[in-house]
């Protein structure tokens, strides 16, 4: 009778800390079977450049979703500093890149402020923000993409670069992750935006200014978000106002594909990375392969429901998302 109640019953949330690894094995294998030259040195940077500015993004992303919210308006802050490094660039240099930093953080420090000062839900606040980003966007380019001069793209020039075979800017994106699962494992808001996605209410009876550890996970998707319009802008050397439109349900998805609990309070940083090479290489590979637009992010839907399937503990411990 002991080892009956000692034994412990699967459930699909057991699978998740091994979902991003598998998944990565079984995109990756399938479309080298299918595409001959998936998995070439050529093919394989120019996949790493596909993914940095989402590493980023996802990144910054899966610290809110630690915290039990959500940020619907993380893609359109991407269109909006991707716009507006495009266009300023010419006139600021490189220096336009810590200013869309500052820009990223203002952002992020918005929404946090709503969303605890308020009480209002996270995903209320970001709906109503993000047509407030696309909007900046949209005005400062109201005809489309704005090309960066000809004459100025010696300044944009360095990030699609190469050291070592490898993109410069996903070198950057790296260090991006590195910091953030440094913030992430070391540090008292770290710790405490965790405690905010598992137990609110015990985490404020323990001292911690909850509010400030909501602020804080805004404000670094805030900052990551700019950061990835920038480099957005630095690779297409333009503006483009719609760049951001699909990027945050691939994000979430990317998320949730690292094994991240939709409800808080798990995660990590890294397996979200994961996620991101898993979700590029599907669509790298449905790029290759010729796939309608449009049937890719519905594939990346039905990726994100499995991941959230098999991320919720059906035991009753994430069956409400804050």
């Amino acid at each position: 009778m002991a080892n009956a109640n000692n034994k412990k019953s699967f459930h699909l949330s057991d699978f998740s800390k091994y979902m991003c690894l598998i998944s990565i094995v079984l995109v990756f294998g399938v479309f080298s079977v299918i595409i001959p030259n998936f998995m070439t040195p050529y093919s394989l940077q120019n996949m790493m450049t596909e993914a940095a500015p989402l590493l980023l993004m996802a990144g910054g992303m899966s610290f809110i979703i630690y915290t039990g919210g959500i940020d619907l308006g993380a893609g359109a802050m991407v269109s909006c500093t991707c716009v507006l490094s495009g266009v300023y660039v010419a006139q600021f240099g490189n220096a336009i890149i810590p200013i869309m930093l500052i820009a990223g953080l203002v952002m992020g420090l918005v929404n946090g402020l709503l969303v605890t000062k308020l009480k209002l839900p996270s995903f209320i606040v970001t709906l109503c923000t993000m047509n407030f980003w696309s909007y900046i966007a949209l005005y400062l380019c109201p005809n489309g993409s704005e090309i960066i001069p000809m004459d100025k793209r010696f300044m944009v020039q360095w990030a699609t670069q190469k050291v070592l075979g490898i993109p410069v800017m996903f070198l950057i994106a790296l260090v991006g992750v590195a910091v953030l699962y440094i913030f992430q494992q070391y540090t008292v808001y770290g710790k405490a935006i965790f405690g905010v996605g598992a137990n609110v209410s015990a985490t404020r009876l323990a001292g911690v200014n909850t509010d400030m550890a909501q602020i804080a996970a805004f404000v670094i998707s805030g900052a990551c978000s700019a950061l990835a319009g920038a480099l957005y802008a630095y690779k297409l050397k333009s503006a483009v106002p719609t760049v951001g439109d699909a990027l945050t349900l691939t994000a979430i998805a990317s998320v949730a594909l690292g094994g991240t609990s939709m409800a808080g309070g798990r995660g990590s940083v890294l397996r979200t990375a994961l996620g991101v090479v898993t979700i590029t290489g599907v669509t790298s590979g449905l790029n290759m392969m010729g796939v309608d637009p449009l049937w890719k992010d519905i594939i990346i839907g039905i990726i994100l429901i499995i991941a959230v399937c098999l991320n919720t503990d059906t035991r009753g411990r994430d069956l409400i998302v804050k």
